[in-house]
């Protein structure tokens, strides 16, 4: 009988893996890995702050961007976000590349409450809904009363 053969490693995984470890400077991996639970990790409707290094010769410089994350694209070392704020009455969208060198720090500041989207691109034509929800939920448990809250 003919041995069977052994099963080789994929190298393009193997390769991927290891630049995931190279480019992985401050456990960031942790935020975009797929099975860890949603505690854990960034999920659509996370209000995330974004630092970045405005200039590589003097990386002092840095600006942050603050937003609801809509979408996040996990494609291994291509793994990429995109976060929405209104800025001066404008929507502004910025898609980030989550193992970039340019990327200082990234921080979730507030976690998701009852998002049943993996993608929330409804945000764009409805820009307030997000806080608006937010803000009925808050007001009825400031309010103390014992009854519904009236929505429009």
């Amino acid at each position: 009988m003919a041995k069977p053969e052994e099963k080789r490693p994929n190298v393009m995984k193997v390769i991927e893996r290891e630049a995931i470890v190279r480019a992985d400077v401050d456990g960031r991996s942790k935020l975009f890995v797929r099975r860890a639970a949603p505690k854990d990790r960034m999920c659509a409707g996370d209000i995330v702050q974004v630092e970045t290094i405005n200039s590589v010769s003097n990386p002092s410089l840095t600006s942050s961007f603050t937003g609801v994350c809509i979408a996040i694209y996990r494609r291994g070392i291509d793994t990429s976000f995109i976060l929405r704020n209104i800025v001066q009455k404008v929507g502004v969208e910025v898609r980030y590349m989550a193992y970039s060198p340019l990327l200082k720090r990234i921080e979730v500041l507030q976690k998701a409450q009852r998002v049943r989207r993996a993608k929330l691109f409804y945000l764009r034509e409805n820009p307030g809904k997000m806080f608006r929800q937010k803000m009925l939920t808050k007001s009825a448990k400031t309010s103390g009363s014992s009854s519904p809250v009236a929505r429009k």
